[in-house]
């Protein structure tokens, strides 16, 4: 379940424990193992763990819901994963299908073509 927040009046910059920096951080969504922002450079979907502890106190970071909210996260994922990956099968076997159907197509043209002599 998502939490939307109200993006703050101004801008604010971001450093991570592992020191990645965001400039211009808009908080655009916070749910309880991530928050997705929009920054100067583009948008990212920020893990509250990685955050300084002032930022995880704003944030009411609980690392229990945040494991629970992270596992469904990436089981969710792995079956997005699978349904693409069925996709993308299906429609190479249609693409298949059609190149065969269309080499068929071609040879039974040439075979009932007249010769010329």
């Amino acid at each position: 379940m998502a939490v939307l927040w109200a993006l703050p009046a101004y801008a604010e910059t971001w450093t991570t424990t592992d020191g990645k920096t965001y400039e211009d951080v808009k908080v655009i969504r916070v749910e309880p193992d991530a928050i997705t922002i929009l920054f100067h450079d583009g948008g990212a979907l920020v893990p509250i763990f990685k955050l300084p502890p002032a930022l995880q106190k704003r944030f009411s970071y609980d690392p229990v819901k945040a494991k629970i909210a992270a596992d469904n996260r990436a089981r969710e994922d792995a079956e997005n994963a699978k349904l693409l990956q069925a996709e993308i099968e299906q429609a190479d076997a249609i693409k298949k299908a059609k190149q065969i159907q269309d080499g068929n197509q071609i040879n039974q043209a040439q075979a009932t073509a007249p010769t010329a002599h």
